[in-house]
């Protein structure tokens, strides 16, 4: 079966809104492009598989397509499902019969789990890999693309659950290190951080001395 993976990203001037008690609006911008750098530069050492970017951002497209992965213009910009399904339709359109996403936030991802993700139990319709808090959903394959609804967002973990056994579709849970740790809040951060992958991003929070950050707004709490 051909399957395509399909990374949306967020406009870099929107991105991380939950991180401004951490970093300055400049410093969520270079993290944003850093993260996305990583997530792409991981799908671009995949191949076999279709590859489509999401973005409303002509830089974002752009970068994708430099490293040789489909763009596909966000003109919904009504979020991440809407942003998603454009791609799945479009990999859809593109003759793949499954398609697969991840989110432009997760940089610690390696190319191995991606391609797990891909591949381990081709039978199953809906396959889901959640974040660390088995709330939301950091990876979601789809076989057809348009097997469920998509519900990314609040407690998208259940809610996706919820479409597949509502639409009847054989389901399965994939726990991948690397899609457990995006960078919405502080404690993700540090919790990627502690997962200790080797990326540009890791490298930027290192530079900018994160880790300090963290506590002392921890210790002003407390």
């Amino acid at each position: 079966m051909r399957l395509a993976i399909v990374v949306p990203v967020k406009s870099y001037a929107r991105a991380k809104q939950r991180l401004n008690a951490l970093l300055s609006e400049a410093e969520r911008t270079r993290l944003a492009t850093a993260m996305t750098q990583d997530v792409l530069e991981t799908v671009t050492q995949l191949t076999g598989y279709g590859r489509f970017i999401v973005s409303d951002e002509e830089e974002v497209l752009e970068l994708g397509r430099r490293l040789g992965i489909d763009a596909v213009e966000d003109r919904a910009r009504q979020g991440q499902s809407a942003a998603v399904r454009q791609g799945f339709d479009a990999a859809w359109a593109a003759g793949f019969a499954g398609a697969l996403t991840i989110p432009g936030d997760v940089p610690g991802v390696t190319p191995d789990e991606v391609r797990d993700l891909c591949e381990s139990r081709p039978e199953v319709e809906v396959m889901l890999a959640p974040d660390r808090e088995r709330q939301g959903t950091n990876g979601l394959r789809l076989k057809p693309p348009h097997a469920i609804a998509l519900r990314f967002g609040e407690e998208s973990f259940r809610l996706h659950a919820a479409e597949a056994a509502r639409a009847h579709r054989s389901f399965a849970v994939m726990e991948i290190a690397g899609l457990a740790c995006d960078l919405d809040r502080p404690e993700d951060v540090v919790a990627f951080m502690k997962l200790g992958r080797e990326t540009a991003t890791l490298q930027l929070l290192r530079e900018l001395q994160v880790l300090d950050r963290v506590s002392e707004i921890a210790s002003r709490r407390g």
